[in-house]
């Protein structure tokens, strides 16, 4: 069935997550931009987005636009591109291909750069000002039967300490380091009633996310992220927000143990506590059959509210956290390749364009901290993985670069061509791939 109410919210997030991602375009693009203006390099166009340009704006030798493809952006430079029609002029010394390699390979280096500084300055203004953390240690709400904690011999009420000789800093970044180690062994240190325990924990791969999991959630209050349109949930007046206090006179200890003590009603009707601006009410709400996944559901999204304190850091303090967020960020994206070229993550857990729209819009529904925190993890993977050897990014350029300066003379523009094409080939194949998947995790494009 089609989801009218899935579709609107899709129509939300698009143009929020646009302009999200169009501001990091830019800043990448305004350092290739600022640092070629400096170097007295001549700069063509300086366009956001790609394809046919529908806003334009001329000043000096330069045209700025907005082109029709919204992800990504470029800067075009004299001498750049041997097919420009601005090769047919007379050099004038200020062609990119004219100045000597430290110049070219600083404004190839220079958008990358804007975007992790980018990102420092943004947690590191966040850190100064306050973010909520935490509040209790990190206590399992509850373990999955049958699921990778369960075996690795998990209990509810354990305080987890460390995970692969880490210390873990809170729910968050422990299901990030599970997802990218794959389904490998690690050691998880636990305390249990004061006693250390030393524990081996095994993931499991998720077939639908495509990522490993262990089946652990951590403790805190239940509450609806989202109601879908036309379900039961929906029709009783349940509202995203609402905290679900108990179900038949029990307390849920988890978002997974309330999706199954719904499934196990089997279509009979249930009683949920509700609670909402600190006033509870009793639903009587009846579960129906979802044929895609065939259990029964009352067309909710649930989530765990772990309870937080606001914490604020001095400069240092804010500066240093800021440094160690983004060297995990960054490494973060070294373990996912690791994990996709080993198999321990399938692709279809990568997410693309819409997907990536979708985070940002939601990030910021959720609050103003997880917008900024998401948006500087964007920020920092743009600059890494544009540093990255390969043939059409920033690192691509500069790996060229060093070449040229070992050959005493630059590749051929010929062969510089083919291996775009191949790169643009395969990175065209790979957004399609990742989109399909995007498309299929769209609950307006499932019901």
């Amino acid at each position: 069935m089609f989801n009218l109410s899935g579709y609107w919210s899709l129509l939300y997030q698009v143009p929020i997550g646009l302009l999200g991602l169009s501001f990091l375009v830019f800043i990448h693009e305004a350092g290739h931009f600022l640092m070629a203006k400096a170097l007295k390099v001549r700069v063509i166009t300086f366009s956001i987005g790609f394809g046919k340009k529908l806003i334009r704006y001329r000043r000096g030798d330069t045209e700025y636009c907005i082109s029709a493809i919204p992800f990504g952006g470029y800067v075009a430079m004299a001498g750049e591109n041997p097919d420009q029609e601005e090769e047919d002029k007379p050099s004038d010394g200020n062609e990119f291909n004219a100045k000597p390699i430290p110049v070219r390979m600083a404004i190839a280096f220079a958008g990358p750069a804007v975007n992790i500084g980018f990102s420092v300055v943004a947690l590191f203004l966040l850190y100064m000002w306050g973010v909520q953390e935490p509040k209790k240690t990190m206590v399992v709400g509850e373990v999955e039967s049958s699921s990778a904690a369960a075996e690795a011999g998990v209990e509810r009420g354990d305080v987890i300490l460390a995970l692969g000789g880490e210390p873990v800093r809170d729910w968050e970044a422990l299901l990030q380091n599970i997802a990218v180690r794959g389904e490998n062994p690690i050691d998880l240190r636990v305390e249990r009633q004061g006693q250390i325990e030393e524990l081996t924990l095994t993931p499991r791969m998720n077939p639908r996310l495509g990522i490993a999991m262990a089946g652990i959630f951590g403790e805190g209050e239940v509450y609806v992220h989202s109601v879908m349109a036309n379900r039961p949930a929906a029709a009783v007046g349940m509202k995203a927000g609402d905290i679900i206090v108990e179900v038949e006179g029990v307390r849920v200890p988890s978002a997974s143990a309330l999706v199954e003590i719904i499934n196990q009603s089997e279509g009979r009707p249930i009683n949920l506590l509700v609670e909402r601006e600190g006033e509870r009410s009793n639903l009587e709400v009846t579960p129906v059959l979802d044929e895609g996944t065939e259990r029964y559901v009352i067309g909710i999204f649930p989530a765990v509210n772990i309870p937080t304190v606001l914490v604020k850091r001095s400069a240092g303090e804010a500066f240093d956290r800021a440094i160690s967020r983004n060297l995990e960020f960054g490494s973060a994206i070294f373990m996912t390749l690791k994990g996709i070229l080993t198999g321990q993550i399938q692709a279809k857990a990568l997410a693309g364009p819409i997907g990536i729209l979708q985070m940002i819009a939601s990030s910021l529904h959720y609050s103003v901290q997880r917008f900024v925190e998401f948006m500087a993890l964007i920020s920092t993977n743009l600059g890494v993985i544009n540093l990255l050897p390969l043939a059409i990014t920033d690192g691509g350029v500069i790996l060229f670069l060093i070449l040229e300066a070992i050959r005493g003379r630059p590749i051929k523009a010929a062969t510089q061509m083919r291996i775009n094409q191949i790169a643009v080939s395969f990175f065209i194949m790979l957004a399609l791939f990742v989109t399909f998947h995007d498309i299929l995790r769209v609950p307006w494009f499932l019901n």
